[in-house]
């Protein structure tokens, strides 16, 4: 029996204080009445003209509800998020029209942030005696999310031990912006500290910034990216600079250990621009983009490393075009889908985009490579499609697809594909009936090696991390997610029972498997201290021998769904 994985995941500062808190409530609710687990968006309706705005921000504990010291203690720890920062996302002025789908989208958007536990957008009648009958005043009501994180965690595989930390404030002096630090070490004397700044809006625009540095053993790393997204269904532009510097290490493994590693340096840039064409739930996207990175590797090591191949020092620069297409039919806001209470939005409707060009690559004569090296240009091409769908009331299902080539000639130097399937039933509540197919596959000649790994840590629960390694692989997740309707403090409490199965295996061979496991779990969710994540403990039972060898059952935590719709 080999040495299992022992990895506590991060330490939420707001779960060690769980047990004092008290629940917080919402004046309004963004129910509205609906029944438990849909709250469907209405139908557009009259246009009016817009009036007066006014914001009201409250801190994650109302008032009346802090008379625990730990309740006062957190609000305390925590900045109000600023009504500037509700202001910035208003893309509507007094004197223009505005709808009931406006006032939603607003409140969806608000929602995305990912800074509030409560979000309500709402059209009243102005409240100016002199207003016109016509004239709507809009309301926004917000309540925070806890937004500090404290983590720390430790792993022990074979003779190896490892521990990490990290502080985080995702809504630094109430501006929405981000400060991270993080550091890991481990007994080989392997060291990465990193730190990390993300300003919401530069400048006070509709454009983010992230600036990132780190110190390694490869050596220093360093990051920034500016991105202006479509900011709302009726934006008409989208841009993206970005540019980093790294020394990484590319591991590969074999039954849960690494059996070999690469260390390279990676410089990149990219620039891209898209414009939108079209109406609000159905439109064209098109644009332009462009990627350069410079890549140099250094000698594989490791007991494997004899057999890995490892290209010639390589620059590759990649331009073309992107066109892409949305055709929604409505939102819907669900709750009980991944995080219990939680208000989840989800487009129905059809989404789809297409990158084509040509890649420039330039590789050194030297390497461990296998393929010729030199100059040449090779086509280039990206796709992804999308469908969700709803059935009634209740159920729901979603297909992804998408998939990469890079051509030389008539063969195929580099691709992957990947198809997801997802189905939920919420009609037996209080059970959410899950089901997740996943199949990936994947190739790459010029570059590295990809390899894909299943275990414990990306799916196939009850066996060890990278267990299972391949370029192929089908996995089959079912859950059974209930809500127990109950709640300690501010936290829900759920359970769940599961079974997961995989198959993988080598490009043309026979896939192995299949692996199979099952077994139970608690979920713990909270508005206001987790947001939209959830705590996640699943205890799991292997039912198969994996590399000849056969695993007890295992007991994980971290935080997040193993999928979602």
């Amino acid at each position: 029996m080999r040495a299992r994985d022992f990895r506590p995941p991060p330490i939420v500062m707001a779960a060690l204080l769980a047990g004092s808190l008290p629940g917080a409530s919402f004046a309004q609710s963004t129910a509205g009445g609906a029944p438990p687990g849909l709250l469907e968006a209405p139908a557009e309706s009259t246009r009016f003209t817009l009036g007066e705005i006014k914001v009201v921000t409250s801190d994650i504990f109302e008032a009346d509800r802090t008379e625990r010291g730990i309740s006062r203690l957190i609000n305390r720890t925590h900045w109000t998020t600023r009504e500037s920062v509700i202001q910035r996302e208003i893309w509507r002025s007094p004197g223009e029209t505005v709808d009931e789908a406006f006032a939603q989208e607003l409140e969806r958007n608000l929602r995305s942030l990912g800074l509030f536990a409560e979000v309500v957008v709402k059209l009243v009648p102005s409240g100016n005696p002199e207003a016109g009958a016509n004239v709507r005043d809009l309301h926004v009501t917000t309540r925070d999310r806890f937004s500090l994180r404290i983590g720390a965690g430790a792993s022990f595989v074979g003779a190896a031990a490892s521990g990490n930390a990290s502080l985080a404030e995702s809504n630094l002096f109430g501006m929405g912006d981000r400060l991270r630090f993080s550091y890991r070490e481990n007994d080989f004397g392997e060291t990465r500290g990193d730190v990390a700044y993300f300003d919401r809006y530069v400048g006070g625009s509709w454009t983010s910034a992230t600036v990132q540095a780190g110190r390694r053993e490869e050596g220093n790393a360093y990051g920034l990216n500016l991105d202006r997204p479509f900011r709302h269904l009726e934006d008409k532009m989208a841009w993206n600079v970005s540019a980093s510097t790294a020394g990484v290490d590319q591991d590969f493994f074999a039954a849960n250990e690494t059996v070999a590693e690469v260390p390279f340096d990676i410089t990149s840039l990219s620039a891209s621009v898209r414009w939108r064409s079209g109406s609000r739930m159905s439109f064209w996207t098109r644009g332009f983009s462009a990627r350069y990175s410079e890549v140099d590797y250094f000698a594989a090591r490791g007991p494997a490393a004899a057999g890995l191949r490892v290209p010639g020092d390589t620059q590759t620069l990649f331009a073309g075009g992107t066109l892409g297409f949305t055709d929604l039919s409505e939102f819907r806001e669900i709750s009980h889908l991944d995080t219990l209470e939680f208000v989840q939005d989800v487009p129905l409707g059809t989404t789809g985009s297409i990158e084509a060009g040509a890649a420039y690559r330039d590789e050194e004569v030297g390497g461990q490579a296998q393929t010729a090296a030199g100059q040449m240009t090779q086509p280039q091409v990206s796709l992804n499609l999308a469908e969700t769908m709803a059935f009634g009331s209740s159920r729901y299902a979603s297909a992804r697809l998408s998939g990469f080539a890079r051509l030389d000639g008539n063969d195929a130097t580099g691709w992957r594909a990947d198809l997801n399937l997802r189905a939920f039933d919420l009609s037996w509540r209080p059970h959410t009936l899950g089901l997740a197919v996943t199949y990936t596959e994947v190739e790459e000649t010029d570059n590295l090696p990809v390899q894909l790994t299943l275990g414990e840590n990306n799916g196939l629960r009850g066996y060890p991390n990278r267990e299972l390694t391949g370029q192929r692989f089908l996995r089959i997740n079912f859950e059974d997610r209930i809500d127990l309707n109950a709640q300690i403090a501010a936290f829900e409490i759920g359970a769940v029972v599961f079974g997961d199965a995989a198959w993988i295996g080598g490009r043309g061979a026979d896939l192995e498997g299949p692996f199979t496991s099952a077994g139970i779990g608690l979920r713990v969710g909270s508005k206001s201290l987790l947001g939209n994540g959830i705590l996640r403990a699943d205890f799991s039972v292997p039912f198969d021998d994996a590399n000849g060898e056969s695993f007890d059952p295992l007991v994980s935590l971290t935080i997040g769904q193993v999928f979602s719709l």
